[in-house]
């Protein structure tokens, strides 16, 4: 029969227990632990914790793991996987394997759904795989070796290269070098600096409405439709099969079936397939491939 414990200050504890409450430095080796709520510093060596909340920082190695949620730092070293892991901070590890992986800054939540970042940003560095990450803070990847199915990011996102995945999506602020997918969806946002968009399916628009493949993509948090408010956006190259844009200013777009919507401008258009180009739209050369 598992045991439940309560910590008060230090202690070491190794065995199966089912809940944990900590409140200081927890140390755990060799264990299975159905669920700890913790605040202050813990260590965690060769265990399985099925649900883990906490604040303050998280030491790990070789951890099997739930769902998770840690307001502080987290290090990780070894192989770590499990099903769900949020972390409002700093992140390092040295291979992380998990379903859904998300960045968020509790109760810090804009007008109409969307998140909104304050001052500073979270650093993650390290090997990171997971099905979805999820982004609702300020936070840096650059230090990153990812490899992520679907991106959501509804914070404002840096990457010091090209952000490559299955599906992504953008409801806030962008900083990198391009974005390069299968579908590709981007929320006019006023703090988005990127030289290049390529994918199959590109949509770049002021609203946001969840589709069926949004749906179908597994996270933890929910997301309201809404409609930005924010201006033009530019991104020099936009280059994929299906391209739907609005409130875009860009160089090159080139695809097979484009659709330019109102208040874009646009250099030179290319199209293989069809192209329809709005009243509202101001296109200088359009040229069919």
């Amino acid at each position: 029969m598992r045991r439940n414990l309560l910590v008060l200050g230090e202690r070491y504890i190794e065995g199966d227990y089912g809940c944990i409450m900590a409140a200081g430095e927890l140390h755990v080796d060799n264990s299975d632990i159905r669920s700890l709520y913790l605040a202050g510093e813990t260590s965690i060596h060769r265990s399985a914790v099925h649900k883990l909340f906490g604040a303050g920082e998280v030491n790990a190695n070789t951890l099997s793991f739930g769902n998770v949620k840690v307001v502080g730092e987290v290090n990780l070293q070894g192989f770590c996987k499990g099903d769900t892991l949020t972390i409002t901070g700093d992140l390092s590890a040295e291979f992380l394997e998990c379903r859904i992986l998300g960045s968020s800054l509790p109760g810090l939540k804009g007008k109409k759904g969307r998140f909104v970042w304050g001052n500073g940003h979270f650093t993650w560095q390290g090997k990171l795989k997971a099905v979805t990450f999820e982004n609702l803070y300020a936070l840096d990847l650059s230090g990153c070796d990812y490899e992520f199915n679907n991106i959501i990011s509804s914070g404002f996102l840096s990457y010091n290269g090209e952000i490559a995945c299955n599906n992504f999506y953008s409801f806030g602020g962008l900083f990198c070098e391009g974005i390069n997918a299968e579908n590709i969806t981007v929320i006019i946002n006023d703090y988005i600096s990127l030289q290049s968009v390529a994918g199959s399916n590109i949509r770049i628009s002021k609203a946001f409405q969840a589709d069926r493949l949004f749906k179908s993509i597994p996270k933890s948090f929910k997301y309201k439709n809404f409609t930005s408010d924010c201006g033009i956006v530019y991104i020099p190259s936009i280059e994929g099969d299906a391209i739907n844009i609005e409130y875009t200013r860009s160089d090159v777009v080139s695809g097979v079936d484009v659709v330019i919507g109102d208040l874009c401008i646009i250099d030179r258009v290319e199209y293989s397939g069809s192209v329809v180009i709005s009243g509202k739209a101001v296109v200088n050369e359009v040229v069919r491939l």
